[in-house]
């Protein structure tokens, strides 16, 4: 916290003192925002870091300095905003992140070991595990300004929604049969037949966020700003039961079968807070962003 402190005093400082406050740039170039400007936004701690190290001012020449990264409270999330008027914006935000694995266990084939006990090689089973993820996150709202010179203030609200979710499906080569049971068969990673999950779901997690924001954004070239901002709001989450199938045995019939179950806990919190809220950082910590608008 102080080296952000001090990280913030610094850059503002230095700006003031060697850009004073022309609205254009030496070669004319207009430096505050503008109608139909699009905005992008990153974690502006990075960016001061890295200047600061360079200048030796934090005791090192900048060799450990990050890249930009993700708005604080929004990683994996792009952020950024359109202008409808100089002093009017809508703000955005949208993250899409989806994704899936897959794992294959290689095992000798127990039925064909039994069926051929004196060969050296057997025919060969696969058990495969399959891995799915969803994250998304979308957000809109309104930003409004105020000042003529380089110090802009701005304030508004956003809506906020999130979506997270995951599930794992397994298929399993060895089939759950009498010989399969009566030999002590298992699946390739060692574990029994008898009550092996088939699949699993989490079911999607629902997170709503409504949140007022305002802070103070310096515009220390044409179009490039630093920006500190805060807020407080109002957060929902809600986490289902999700499911469960499990294929068991019943030595009684001799018979497989797949049962599916809902998960034993679910969930919902609710609250105000000033920015971290509830939940999945819906509601973020106040963040330092540095804009590039274009």
């Amino acid at each position: 916290m102080k080296k952000l402190i001090f990280s913030l005093t610094m850059i503002f400082g230095l700006i003031v003192m060697v850009n004073g406050q022309d609205l254009t740039s030496k070669k004319g170039f207009t430096i505050l925002p503008e109608a139909g400007d699009y905005v992008i936004g990153f974690n502006a701690v990075p960016v001061v870091d890295f200047f600061l190290n360079v200048s030796n001012i934090m005791v090192n020449t900048g060799q450990t300095s990050q890249h930009p990264g993700f708005v604080t409270g929004f990683n994996q999330v792009l952020v950024g905003k359109y202008f409808l008027e100089d002093q009017k914006a809508i703000r955005g935000k949208l993250a899409i992140n989806t994704g899936s694995a897959k794992t294959s266990t290689f095992f000798d084939d127990p039925f064909d070991v039994t069926a051929n006990p004196t060969a050296t090689e057997w025919a060969e089973a696969e058990d495969i595990a399959k891995v799915g993820n969803t994250n998304i996150v979308l957000g809109g709202g309104m930003e409004f300004r105020r000042g003529h010179n380089r110090v802009q203030g701005f304030y508004g609200g956003e809506l906020l929604l999130g979506f997270l979710g995951n599930s794992v499906k397994n298929t399993w080569a060895v089939e759950m049969n009498t010989e399969s049971m009566t030999n002590g068969y298992t699946n390739g990673d060692g574990s029994a037949l008898n009550g092996r999950v088939i699949d699993q779901k989490s079911g999607m997690a629902i997170t709503f966020g409504l949140r007022g924001f305002a802070g103070i954004e310096y515009f220390f070239a044409p179009k490039i700003s630093v920006a500190a901002e805060f807020g407080w709001g109002f957060g929902m989450t809600t986490n289902p039961r999700g499911s469960q199938t499990v294929e068991t045995w019943d030595a009684a019939t001799s018979t497989a079968s797949e049962t599916t179950s809902e998960g034993n806990a679910s969930g919902s919190a609710m609250g105000f807070a000033v920015d971290n809220g509830v939940g999945q950082n819906l509601l973020p910590s106040a963040a330092f962003t540095m804009y590039f608008h274009f």
